[in-house]
């Protein structure tokens, strides 16, 4: 099988037509590189991955008191302020852009970031080129607390309703300019699912956030780009939605869809590629070497047998000890 680059072999993965070897991803978590430093690096870049990204390097987090705590306030660009408490981990909302659904007929969404042609252009040469950012529930809770989303979209609160379909036109144009940028897979990102079941009803997903999705979907399937959702959780009778939309890359917890094999078989029956993110509530932070070592020659095996379909994804935050680390890199491109 003749070499492949990076954006060849992960173009290869989405169509399951045989990669030269299973891509790789990695994210810059700056948990991991707080907690392990120069050594997560020099892994990082012994064993480079298939994605464009930028390692920063690990210095002392801001926010840090005398006793060695960390505690951080930021707002983002939506307006809401966060409240963070682990150096590197996602934060809780504290305070919100708006007090209600009917304040916010008055919000002015951030203007949508655009994409440097030139940066693009280098990007494209060597790797396909991810973007997008789409999220409608996660981001939803992040402008108003999620007891009341919940209570409201049971309640078809109209405000809110009026909200979503202005939300919607946002994502919109934002997606507009991901495909004048030719943009080669669009990320959606809403988590789903809680540990045993989805978080609202299929019915109700099927309702309101359904016909959102296609709407938002539809110019990306439309240019012949990948739609790629991203949604933690046990997702149930919601995967099946998702997979009718006609998304081309899903990225689940691994585990959870390994648990239902009719889940993981629809996935690969429909060309659906899939994130290999190995469990970080077990394995990787509390596994043992030869365990991580297992699952990731399982993993591989499975995906080269299927010809494609399969992305590693490693993620290191600052709960796993460094010989698992290493092992669950050096497991990756042993067998990929």
């Amino acid at each position: 099988m003749a070499f492949m680059n990076s954006r060849e072999r992960m173009a290869a993965a989405f169509a399951f037509s045989g990669p030269d070897r299973i891509p790789v991803v990695y994210h810059p978590s700056p948990a991991g590189l707080y907690v392990h430093g120069r050594k997560l690096l020099d892994l990082f870049e012994r064993y480079p991955p298939d994605n464009p990204v930028v390692f920063d390097s690990a210095g002392p987090p801001p926010g840090t008191v005398g006793d060695g705590g960390y505690h951080e306030l930021r707002t983002d660009g939506w307006g809401t302020e966060w409240e963070y408490r682990i150096y590197g981990i996602q934060g809780h909302p504290l305070r919100y852009p708006f007090g209600s659904w009917r304040e916010a007929e008055e919000y002015c969404f951030p203007d949508p970031p655009a994409a440097d042609p030139a940066v693009r252009d280098e990007e494209r040469s060597r790797y396909l080129v991810f973007d997008g950012g789409i999220s409608i529930f996660e981001r939803l809770h992040a402008l108003r607390p999620i007891d009341e989303v919940l209570v409201d979209l049971q309640a078809r609160d109209p405000d809110l309703i009026r909200f979503l379909d202005r939300f919607t036109d946002y994502w919109l144009t934002r997606i507009g300019l991901l495909m004048e940028a030719e943009t080669d897979v669009v990320s959606f990102g809403d988590d789903w699912g809680t540990q045993s079941a989805p978080i609202i009803s299929p019915a109700l997903f099927r309702e309101i956030f359904v016909p959102r999705y296609r709407r938002l979907m539809e110019p990306i399937l439309k240019a012949g780009k990948i739609v790629f959702f991203h949604s933690c959780g046990f997702l149930g009778p919601i995967l099946d939605e998702l997979l009718d939309l006609g998304i081309g890359g899903l990225w689940p917890q691994i585990g959870l869809l390994e648990a239902d094999p009719s889940a993981l078989a629809g996935c690969v029956s429909r060309k659906v590629a899939l994130y290999i993110h190995p469990d970080r509530q077990y394995l990787v932070p509390r596994g043992t070497p030869r365990e991580i070592d297992d699952a990731i020659r399982g993993y591989a095996d499975r995906f080269h047998d299927i010809g494609g379909g399969g992305i590693f994804y490693i993620e290191i935050e600052n709960d796993a000890p460094f010989e698992n680390v290493r092992a669950l890199i050096e497991a990756v491109h042993r067998y990929r």
